[in-house]
């Protein structure tokens, strides 16, 4: 204002002025013009304001005509008395009338004669105002214009004419700085503003006032808010500053919006037809009113900025400019995820092998990201744009794929279609496993082995056949297709989410198998996104079988805290699952219940099929070791599917329904549960011994031929529900016991008990349960008084 108050005290000694603000839209041009009006009036100079309008740029003398007579209403006489002096008169005789009535009229006071927007005024009233400035060197006569920059085109004559006066001065407005944000916050908020609220409001608004002020807006709007977050008020500004700017600042802004980020000059002129360089000029524009960030850098400041111009952009266009958007970017070789989401916005059902293989590579990319939802509208749009059945049925197999890590139930509405794409030969073997796994997941048993037989199983390699083995010996029957163990990769780590399962069932039932635990690390170490997640389920399935829970523990939280883990629903529950089995391994039922119950919170028990038996067993178990029988009974009315009982999966669940029944004092129905686990496990092919030695982690009283030991002794982790007979020749295979296994089985054979060897040894019981279990069977012995025999 020193500036002003500078030029008012020149015009009371009748040396007029002209002060010319420019700035970017939403500068505060307008808020500062009229701020100077009312100094000056309160000084007791004469003051009027228009304000031009891009609605009249075309009406001849629109804004002199509206300035006069704004001046007449005031008082002053008709400076033209003939009735249409615009078209009889020239201009510059027009302003010698003009500005000689202004004067009479003064009668020695300063007079300020303001336009607002001066960008907008038509050219004839430009160029009387050009004249009469021009000669106000020596008048009372103060004249305030202000302009967009984003106009600067338009007003360039003007300036020209201007800026070589020595009584004309340009007040260029800057942007707000932290400190005047921190002001203006703590003037409207009726306090001091936090500095977390004003670096968010510096940052977003880039310091344009208009977008400040929204962004406070928006906070005051929201009860007890402390942070910001743009709003209505935000958008609303966003969408004011477009209409107040150059056609082609918005137009540029809406082709960046539609471009997000990959909105480069050249691509936004190629998206929107334009000259490359009025797109840097524009880009710079909009970079100076605060919408897009650092000077050179491409994007918007904030995700609600460009939502708010892409809104601005209209609904029967959008279509057509994304679908020349994907064009472009495909053509610029962008990543195949930013393709993938213009031809999806673009809604055209447009076909072609280019868009088919895009979508899917986008989808593959968002799983990579833990994006399950872009990835199942790729492939939703990508299987309408297939151009044949086999790219059709791919793009089928990797949509059930997408949208069983969402949600299994929804992905199991493909299956009987995708079913017919195997037998018609349109599915590669990995595209059949995909559908095998999803089929044991649902029990359609029948149609699994069908696909198996039809998908090239004989290839003894195969994952196909290698996940078929696993689960037939595990739970099927005989083996069908036998071939070898491969060399090197774990089986499970090439045969998805049902081998993964299987051997976590496994864990859960206590059952101990000689799992190789070397680059059990390596493997977790190695895990991340992008990979395969299922060799990090086996590895940590296989922490959690030898004994090192905690580690198992510690590894499933540093996974869950991967977004690529975190955000898709199905990664999060396997790991969360196997997480609570730890827990119950290690003796924590507290910490078991609680992980499972988030597992159900994600995917609730009806979408895990013939798996439920698994988590709900887990549940059982958890609640059960913590007396809370109201929530055993809660997850033991979940239904499971009768298909479950064919499956490994009932093993964990009646072992746990078992469990209940025991810590109930329902002994039979204990027993009755229990002798049905050994009964399958016999059925599979298990002996009923090693049932016996696998069964006895379930408790502290041994259930069988019916007696209980005296005194409350714990029992033999060998002893169980049925006898063996000894047999020598089974010490003579060669096999020896490893160190920790030596230790344990000298510290059974002198009469400790489990927990007592666990706390000498510092590992937890269930370990010593696991290390026994293998002792009894390397030495063919059954209990500790075999284990002194032995050592004699």
């Amino acid at each position: 204002m020193l500036l002003f108050e500078q030029a008012y005290a020149a015009a009371t000694r009748g040396k007029g002025a002209v002060l010319l603000i420019s700035g970017p839209v939403g500068a505060g041009k307008t808020a500062l013009t009229q701020e100077i009006a009312a100094q000056a009036s309160r000084r007791g100079g004469l003051c009027f304001m228009v304000t031009a309008s891009a609605g009249e740029r075309e009406h001849p003398f629109g804004v002199l005509a509206r300035l006069v007579e704004s001046m007449c209403v005031a008082g002053m006489p008709p400076p033209f008395p003939d009735s249409d002096p615009y078209r009889s008169h020239h201009p510059h005789a027009l302003m010698d009338r003009f500005g000689a009535a202004i004067t009479r009229f003064a009668d020695g006071r300063p007079v300020l004669l303001g336009i607002d927007d001066v960008h907008f005024a038509d050219e004839q009233s430009l160029r009387c105002l050009s004249y009469l400035i021009r000669r106000i060197e020596r008048s009372e006569l103060i004249i305030v214009l202000n302009e967009s920059t984003s106009y600067e085109r338009d007003t360039a004559d003007l300036r020209a004419e201007l800026l070589h006066l020595p009584y004309c001065h340009r007040i260029q407005l800057a942007p707000l700085t932290p400190a005047e944000v921190a002001e203006q916050a703590t003037e409207r908020l009726g306090g001091a503003a936090d500095d977390e609220f004003v670096r968010f409001c510096t940052e977003v608004s880039g310091g344009n006032p208009l977008l400040m002020h929204a962004l406070i807006d928006d906070r005051i709007a929201v009860p007890g808010q402390t942070s910001g977050e743009p709003g209505a008020s935000f958008r609303q500004a966003v969408l004011r500053i477009l209409h107040r700017s150059a056609p082609a600042t918005a137009a540029v802004a809406r082709f960046m919006a539609v471009l997000g980020d990959y909105a480069t000059p050249a691509l936004v002129a190629e998206l929107g037809g334009a000259e490359l360089v009025l797109v840097r000029e524009c880009m710079r524009d909009l970079h100076e009113i605060g919408l897009l960030g650092a000077e050179g850098a491409e994007g918007f400041r904030h995700g609600r900025t460009r939502s708010a111009v892409l809104a601005s952009v209209p609904l029967g266009s959008l279509p057509a400019l994304h679908g020349r958007a994907a064009e472009l970017l495909h053509a610029s070789g962008a990543p195949a995820i930013a393709v993938a989401e213009h031809l999806v916005a673009a809604q055209d059902g447009g076909r072609g092998t280019w868009r088919v293989e895009i979508l899917c590579e986008a989808a593959r990319e968002a799983m990579t990201a833990g994006d399950v939802d872009s990835a199942v509208n790729s492939l939703r749009y990508a299987v309408g744009a297939s151009e044949d059945e086999t790219q059709r049925a791919q793009a089928a197999v990797l949509a059930a794929d997408a949208q069983w890590h969402a949600d299994p139930s929804r992905a199991a509405r493909r299956l009987h279609g995708l079913g017919r794409d195997a037998r018609a030969g349109l599915l590669t073997q990995p595209d059949a496993l995909i559908v095998v796994n999803q089929l044991l997941w649902w029990g359609e048993f029948d149609e699994a082995d069908e696909l198996v037989r039809l998908t090239g199983v004989r290839n003894e390699g195969s994952s196909l056949t290698q996940l078929w083995r696993l689960y037939r010996r595990a739970g099927m029957g005989p083996d069908r297709y036998p071939d070898p163990d491969p060399p090197g990769e774990p089986l499970m780590a090439r045969s998805g989410p049902i081998a993964a399962v299987t051997y976590l069932s496994s864990a859960a039932t206590s059952a101990y198998d000689e799992l190789a635990t070397d680059q059990v690390d390596q493997m977790l170490v190695g895990i991340r996104a992008g990979t395969s997640l299922t060799p990090a389920l086996y590895a940590l399935v296989v922490l959690v079988q030898t004994g090192r829970s905690d580690e198992a523990a510690a590894w499933c939280d540093a996974l869950l805290k991967e977004d690529w883990v975190a955000r898709v629903p199905m990664r999060r529950v396997m790991i969360g699952t196997i997480k609570a089995v730890a827990a119950l391994r290690g003796e924590d039922g507290g910490a078991a219940l609680y992980e499972i119950r988030e597992v159900f919170d994600a995917v609730p028990a009806s979408s895990w099929g013939v798996v439920a038996g698994l988590p709900l067993s887990v549940a059982v178990r958890a609640a059960t070791d913590l007396g809370d029988t109201q929530a055993a009974r809660t997850y033991l009315a979940v239904p499971v599917p009768a298909a479950m009982f064919d499956t490994p999966f009932a093993l964990p669940y009646l072992q746990a329904l078992g469990r209940y029944h025991q810590a109930m004092g329902h002994r039979q129905s204990a027993l009755t549960h229990l002798r049905s686990c050994a009964e399958i496990m016999t059925r599979w092919g298990v002996d009923a011994a090693e049932v016996a030695s696998r069964m006895a982690g379930l408790g502290p009283a041994t259930v069988g031929i019916g007696a209980e030991p005296a005194g409350g002794a714990e029992p033999a982790a060998g002893a169980g529900w049925v006898d063996r007979p000894s047999d020598p020749a089974g010490a003579a295979d060669g096999t020896r016991l490893t160190d920790a296994e030596q230790r344990v089985a000298a510290l059974a054979a002198a009469g400790n008990t489990n927990r007592q060897i666990a706390k000498h040894l510092c590992i937890t019981v269930s370990t010593v349960e696991q290390h026994l279990t293998k002792i009894y069977r390397k030495l063919n012995v059954r209990s500790r008084s075999g284990l002194r025999r032995n050592q004699r």
